[in-house]
């Protein structure tokens, strides 16, 4: 898959890190397509490099060597607030501990990201309708349950509508209901708009739903396909 046809391709891409006097290699000569609509699961010991990659991927860190494009633009050659706001536009990203802003309501949390980049706020509202918490409009964060957050952290993380969602053990937390609604919901999202998915888990039952199932280990990825019923 060529890099314009592609959300997300690397190239390439080696990361290291200086470990008092020694160098640690935590990604080496990585190459990796995501197309349109696709879910790909990320799955590997902890340690192994998975969030650095997520950074990456993202444009929070910047590799050593190798190029990174997300939706056709080579995020190596932006500066770092060019980054930042190509980042705020075009990805979006659902975490384990949720990083609601407990001072707004689940309402502004979803109209924080709207504003920045000129969304129209209805679509925050249309969004709280379609997770069922439109009633929950008006509360803080620490009045929900942990699904109830979930589910404002996943529509926080497309209100923009991105070409790109990063989740980061997004079930993690929840029980198992909880996770199997958050998991169809993101599922949807990716596939009804075209947008790429990539989650990393340590969950196996998780990753057989996915598409395609990396594994990340000693700085290089294999792939197998996803594990079917």
């Amino acid at each position: 898959m060529e890099p314009g046809q592609a959300v997300v391709s690397l190239r390439g891409v080696d990361r290291s890190y200086r470990e008092g006097d020694r160098t640690r290699t935590v990604l080496s000569g990585l190459d990796l397509d995501v197309g349109p609509g696709e879910w790909v699961a990320l799955i590997g010991r902890s340690g192994c490099g998975k969030s650095t990659l997520l950074n990456l991927i993202s444009g929070i860190d910047r590799p050593d060597r190798g190029d990174i494009w997300i939706n056709g633009t080579d995020l190596t050659r932006l500066t770092e607030r060019e980054r930042t706001l190509f980042r705020r536009k075009n990805i979006g990203f659902v975490y384990q501990f949720f990083n609601l802003i407990p001072t707004l309501t689940v309402e502004e949390n979803l109209l924080l990201p709207a504003e920045l980049n000129h969304t129209d706020p209805a679509r925050a509202r249309e969004l709280l309708a379609a997770i069922g918490l439109e009633d929950r409009r008006t509360d803080f964060p620490d009045r929900l349950s942990g699904g109830e957050q979930q589910r404002i952290a996943t529509a926080r993380a497309i209100v923009h509508d991105p070409v790109l969602l990063l989740a980061d053990e997004p079930t993690g937390n929840l029980d198992s209901a909880t996770g199997e609604q958050m998991l169809r919901l993101m599922e949807s999202l990716a596939r009804s708009a075209r947008r790429a998915l990539l989650m990393v888990t340590h969950s196996h039952d998780v990753a057989r739903r996915a598409d395609r199932v990396l594994t990340l280990e000693h700085g290089h990825i294999t792939e197998q396909a996803a594990e079917t019923d």
